[in-house]
């Protein structure tokens, strides 16, 4: 700061440094005296500054509320995904609690169980001879009713009538089953035991190709005929001797030098009958298959 000398009659002049705003302010013309595009320029830039200012603002305080709506979004997203993972586990679920919740015992009786029985067998086209209810047993849970049935059919529509057991609203087994061939069917003979208590048990669906072929029809075409024969009696008299051979398709009777389907008889003795059939020869002893 320096101070200069008045002479007289005149006034002293203060003049103070010039600070460095003020050197850098010195060439600017004054605002009236600015162009128009110095103008657009600075009001640009101070609206850049104020644009990157509100950003910075929303971004940190989100007056908007928009990472509270991303938030809730996920949210809602995991919580879609848990409900789907849960909606496909659900036959497992029920199945799961079938079997451990207690069953409440249906209130049967025989007269229902005869005819829901005989519809089956309709169905699978065995002919029942006799259905008649048998004696009770078991407690609790395990209490069942015992059906007597008899019938006869095939193998086929026995099985029909087994796999539609199934399909019961009780469990209903066979504790006795005896089958028997007779002719060209089969003799059926069962005892069935019905479970109020206990749920039927669904089978397993196998392929037309897995179908179980006929044991008895295999067993009967098996070998050859003459195998199955056995020596069923001798009558004899004075004039003449006969041999009883029973082969699968009843009894017959034969002397010797007569013709059973191919096989021929070449000797009946007091024990044994002798038949040739393709080359071979038999020996037919009592209750003894061909040899």
């Amino acid at each position: 700061m320096s101070t200069m000398p008045a002479q007289a009659g005149q006034e002293r002049v203060l003049v103070l440094p010039q600070s460095g705003a003020g050197n850098a302010l010195r060439g600017w013309p004054p605002l009236h005296a600015w162009s128009t595009r110095r103008r657009m320029a600075v009001a640009l830039t101070i609206a850049v500054l104020a644009l990157a200012t509100a950003s910075g603002a929303c971004i940190v305080g989100d007056p908007l509320g928009v990472h509270a709506a991303r938030a809730a979004l996920q949210a809602a997203q995991k919580r879609n995904g848990d409900a789907r993972q849960v909606l496909a586990r659900l036959p497992a679920l029920r199945a799961a609690a079938a079997r451990t919740t207690p069953r409440a015992p249906r209130a049967g009786n025989s007269a229902d169980d005869i005819r829901r029985i005989s519809q089956l067998a309709a169905q699978s086209g065995l002919v029942l001879h006799a259905l008649e209810p048998g004696a009770v047993g078991g407690a609790q849970a395990e209490a069942f009713r015992s059906i007597r049935l008899a019938a006869q059919g095939n193998f086929a529509q026995l099985r029909g009538l087994l796999e539609g057991l199934a399909s019961e609203p009780a469990l209903t087994v066979p504790s006795e089953l005896a089958i028997r061939r007779t002719g060209t069917g089969l003799s059926v003979s069962a005892t069935l035991h019905v479970y109020d208590a206990l749920p039927a048990v669904p089978l397993a669906v196998a392929s037309p190709a897995a179908a179980a072929p006929d044991p008895f029809t295999h067993a009967a075409t098996a070998g050859r005929a003459e195998d199955r024969w056995r020596l069923a009696g001798i009558l004899q008299d004075r004039q003449r001797i006969v041999a009883l051979v029973e082969t699968p398709e009843g009894v017959v009777t034969a002397q010797a030098g007569e013709a059973i389907g191919d096989a021929r008889v070449l000797e009946i003795g007091p024990a044994r009958v002798v038949v040739a059939a393709g080359g071979t020869t038999r020996a037919l002893g009592w209750a003894e298959a061909a040899k």
